[in-house]
């Protein structure tokens, strides 16, 4: 491997634009076919048979149903690829040819576009292997379940962490389509760049009874108010302006009638945060704002989930991306990300090994409005594929040839 020649970054981008319908035919045939967490029987399926007829061997129902395969080169290092490829349960809107087929399930977060990408790059690693230009080893990984978790309250990244998937890594990289930024520009960041989601729950607790008689119990609806009243000063009034922090309440649940005063209230909502010391204070904050019922004779159950953890980026392997992007696309299509509060299950690789998540543009610039994902007319722009199989592909080959 030491006589091989590098491949530029022109080359590579030319290289996945000449593969562009095969990643948009793999991208559009899992859009119609959507498969909700953990059941995506049918998507590891279509990748299995991809990797096999690049010649490549794999392991699948990894993590119950994903697949892993590695593009064997050199003696270098260990470059880990991640996509995932679970759907929602969205029922699409967007009235495209490629819609989805099944009622109620929606590829609306992209992550059929992220596997498309993924089978894309494996493409272009294997010609290089095939060629000696290949200074490493790829391991590929078609994650499950990223937007939900299974009964033992584990995702599909967990569970590969886990099960082994990132032993022996040197470095990990993924990536996630994002419709705010142009098609051919990039953003991440070192550090923490995605929060920590934990979701909790309240039972407000009274005396239920006649709603013509309000003295005579203790209306768990009117501790309510003092509880989300309270929980709404956490983030203002508890916590470092300067250190960011979410907490929202989403559901509210409670009586059978008008003329009922009910014996509870349930309340359910999500905590976002960048680190441990914000994501404990939020956490013993909430407890303490529920407790406010307690002087005024109801008392509050508290349970609190904890989901995942923050994504961190690796800052040497942020480093390392964001040149390769700037390789790719030149300087001024690579941006520093903002921090974002949705959570990502990359998160628990990102643990287990240096790591980078990129945010790939998607969004056409021709488009008069945006279309955020987890919406039923969530879309993307397709010429964003060969850049995000070009972008995994690109920095797995620099890396290898910068340690090998």
């Amino acid at each position: 491997m030491s006589g091989s020649t590098s491949v530029s970054a022109t080359e590579m981008l030319q290289r996945a634009r000449s593969i562009h319908e095969s990643i948009r035919t793999w991208r559009r045939t899992i859009h119609r076919y959507p498969e909700l967490s953990f059941t995506e029987q049918r998507t590891a399926a279509l990748v299995n048979s991809v990797l096999i007829d690049l010649g490549l061997q794999t392991e699948t129902e990894v993590a119950k149903t994903g697949v892993v395969a590695h593009i064997r080169g050199g003696n270098g290092p260990t470059v880990a690829l991640r996509a995932d490829m679970d759907a929602l349960p969205i029922q699409e809107v967007n009235g495209t040819e490629f819609d989805s087929t099944r009622p109620g399930i929606m590829h609306a977060c992209g992550h059929d576009a992220h596997t498309a990408m993924l089978l894309g790059a494996a493409t272009l690693l294997k010609q290089l292997a095939d060629e000696g230009k290949l200074p490493g080893v790829v391991r590929l990984l078609f994650q499950p379940s990223e937007e939900a978790q299974d009964e033992e309250g584990k995702s599909g990244g967990m569970r590969m962490v886990e099960e082994g998937a990132l032993e022996g890594v040197d470095a990990v990289f993924g990536l996630h389509v994002d419709p705010f930024h142009d098609v051919g520009s990039v953003a991440t960041r070192p550090g923490p760049m995605m929060a920590a989601a934990d979701m909790f729950e309240i039972v407000v607790i009274g005396s239920g009874g006649h709603a013509a008689r309000p003295q005579s119990t203790i209306d768990p609806i009117a501790l309510s108010a003092h509880v989300i009243n309270a929980v709404h000063q956490i983030v203002s009034r508890r916590l470092d302006p300067t250190q960011p922090g979410v907490i929202t309440i989403g559901t509210i649940q409670g009586g059978t009638a008008n003329n009922i005063i009910p014996d509870r209230v349930t309340m359910t909502g999500t905590i976002r945060s960048f680190t441990p010391e914000v994501r404990t204070l939020l956490q013993d904050e909430l407890m303490r704002a529920a407790g406010v019922v307690e002087s005024l004779g109801g008392r509050a159950e508290v349970t609190i989930f904890p989901g995942y953890p923050p994504t961190v980026n690796d800052p040497a392997a942020t480093e390392h991306m964001m040149g390769a992007m700037r390789e790719l696309l030149g300087e001024d299509h690579v941006t520093e990300s903002e921090l974002i509060m949705g959570a990502e299950d990359f998160s628990y690789m990102a643990q287990a090994a240096p790591g980078c998540f990129l945010r790939l543009g998607v969004h056409n610039p021709s488009w008069r409005e945006y279309y955020p994902v987890h919406r039923a007319d969530f879309r993307m722009d397709e010429d964003a594929l060969p850049i995000g199989a070009a972008a995994l592909a690109l920095t797995a080959l620099r890396w290898m040839e910068k340690r090998r």
